[in-house]
C-alpha cells in the first residue's frame, strides 16, 4: 500500500512539473516567424540548386560515357591496324 501511494505521488509530481514546463512557452514571436520563413525560402532555393546540379551531373556522366565509347572504338581500330602489318 505504501509503495502504491509513493508511486502515485511520484507520478502526480511528474505530471505537475511537466505541465509547468509545457505551459511556460509563449509561442513564437514575429521575428522568429520571419526567420523561419527566410529559412524555408533558403531551403527551397538550395533544393532547386541541388536539382539543377544533379541534372548537370547526369549530362556530364552521359558525355563521359560517350567519350569512353569513342576511346574504345579508337582502340579497336588501332588494334586492327596493328594486326594488319
Amino acid at each position: 500500500m505504501v509503495k502504491i501511494k509513493r508511486l502515485f505521488f511520484v507520478l502526480l509530481t511528474f505530471a505537475f512539473l511537466s505541465g509547468l514546463f509545457v505551459g511556460c512557452g509563449g509561442g513564437p514571436d514575429e521575428e522568429q516567424l520571419k526567420q523561419l520563413a527566410d529559412l524555408k525560402a533558403e531551403v527551397e532555393k538550395l533544393q532547386s540548386d541541388v536539382s539543377k546540379l544533379e541534372s548537370e551531373k547526369a549530362d556530364l556522366q552521359k558525355q563521359i560515357a560517350k567519350q569512353d565509347e569513342s576511346i574504345k572504338n579508337f582502340q579497336k581500330l588501332t588494334d586492327a591496324v596493328k594486326n594488319c602489318k
